[in-house]
């Protein structure tokens, strides 16, 4: 079956390992055959890998792109994979690890990595501040003070 990618003006696409660039109109490349294949806009760059799964994104990333890390990164990517899905109790997101654990063992790294997207975003969702108090939530200035002192008046006393 032959994938097809509709190109935006001047995005970049690699593929096995050679960066394509569209020029400035939309464009339609139809692959024939499996490739490794992922868009410019779904590269992580290794200063962004700063979460675990973030790192095991990277890592899978690496091993689409490059065959030599492909040969050597199965076993530090299995380890990572188990990790997390250790760390996450949701049943979708393991899910999610688990499949892109089988596509990275059948060597289609690019649906590893769609895979990892949404369990990303999530990862994101549970690392994000929280949000700040609303002001109506927060003690009037007087009402903190005197919380704050732990001293009661009464009056004529």
């Amino acid at each position: 079956m032959a994938l097809k990618l509709r190109l935006k003006p001047c995005e970049r696409v690699v593929i096995n390992g050679c960066v394509v660039q569209n020029e400035n109109r939309r464009y339609t490349l139809t692959i024939s055959n499996f490739a490794q294949i992922i868009r410019g806009s779904d590269i992580l760059q290794e200063e962004d890998a700063v979460t675990p799964v973030r790192r095991a994104y990277f890592l899978i990333q690496s091993m689409l792109l490059d065959p030599e890390v492909a040969a050597n990164g199965s076993g530090a990517v299995a380890a990572m994979m188990a990790q997390l899905y250790t760390a996450f109790a949701r049943p979708d997101i393991q899910d999610r690890i688990a499949r892109a654990m089988g596509h990275v063992g059948e060597r289609d790294y690019y649906k590893a990595l769609s895979a990892l997207r949404p369990v990303m975003e999530y990862e994101g969702t549970l690392l994000a501040p929280p949000p700040a108090a609303s002001p109506s939530a927060t003690p009037s200035a007087p009402a903190a003070s005197f919380q704050a002192d732990g001293i009661g008046h009464h009056a004529g006393g």
